[in-house]
């Protein structure tokens, strides 16, 4: 990879640091994201670590003045949002985790996964840097801050990410953050899309690398650099999970149409036992479309 690219990219030297790729041996993968046409998208083909060629955009100030288009909707003084499958299967997932402590949702968007699970913890807050995002979150009745230094240091049982950790610049430093605002003992459960995906690796399906890689996302994981990242953090290791977030019918809807909807226009193949007969292969072909660790502060 260009020296110079290499000295102002912040991300690949964190991760060249913590063994999850090498810089020299980065090469083009894709050469564009969907959103910007001077982003490119590079892979270190040993590793399969998938990052973006710049991360310059990728600011505090850019999140922070983010405008939602469309995405809740406002009846009177009441505010929705939509209830999205993600939010249904962390719920399942999670209950267990977050009941009865004290948990922070890092990254918590338009908070789905407050309203999903904010009722079985006994103190429950969602984190954004969008201004706009931490209102609407308020609105809808939960505890919203702006920054982990709102939250008093040793004070949490559980923090989430879902789909957070690929947006930050800085992963480790964050984590560390993190990591002192939570109890001893406490969890941290971070979710990520997985640089292995099917549709990426197995499939090579052009139309979906067109629609997935993005400028926000700056980093596609695989488990062994998301395990590197945290262990630097200061996090034990654990095994990390290989979910399937998107059936077998949303796959074959790319591979024949080039776009998702699947799921929609084929509920024929959304027959439970096939859908978890599919995810079951992928994971133990890592090549899953999501990896999640739950993992403690190291001792």
């Amino acid at each position: 990879m260009d020296a110079t690219v290499l000295a102002d990219h912040d991300l690949i030297r964190t991760l060249e640091r913590v063994g999850a790729i090498d810089a020299e041996r980065l090469e083009p993968f894709f050469p564009r994201v969907r959103d910007r046409d001077d982003v490119a998208v590079l892979r270190d083909p040993v590793s399969e670590v998938i990052v973006l060629s710049r991360i310059d955009h990728a600011q505090a100030q850019y999140y922070e003045q983010r405008v939602e288009t469309g995405a809740y909707l406002v009846h009177g003084e009441q505010i929705k949002t939509p209830r999205l499958p993600d939010d249904v299967r962390r719920a399942e997932a999670f209950a267990a985790t977050v009941r009865g402590q004290r948990w922070l949702d890092f990254g918590c968007g338009l908070g789905g996964a407050l309203d999903a699970l904010a009722g079985e913890a006994s103190w429950a807050a969602g984190l954004d840097l969008s201004r706009e995002r931490q209102a609407i979150v308020r609105a809808k009745g939960h505890h919203a801050v702006a920054s982990l230094d709102d939250i008093a240091p040793a004070s949490l049982d559980v923090v989430t990410l879902f789909h957070v950790l690929e947006h930050i610049p800085n992963p480790v430093e964050v984590l560390q953050h993190i990591r002192t605002r939570l109890k001893p003992g406490g969890t941290l459960v971070v979710e990520v899309p997985h640089a292995r995906d099917a549709l990426i690796t197995l499939y090579d399906c052009e139309a979906f690398k067109r629609f997935t890689f993005w400028s926000e996302h700056l980093v596609l994981h695989t488990a062994a650099s998301l395990g590197a990242v945290l262990a630097q953090a200061g996090f034990d290791a654990g095994p990390v999970q290989r979910v399937q977030r998107y059936s077998l019918a949303n796959h074959q809807y790319w591979l024949r149409h080039g776009k998702p909807g699947g799921h929609a226009r084929w509920p024929e193949l959304e027959d439970p036992a096939l859908v978890a007969a599919y995810a079951q292969s992928l994971a133990a072909m890592d090549r899953t479309d999501t990896l999640v660790a739950v993992v403690g502060p190291a001792a």
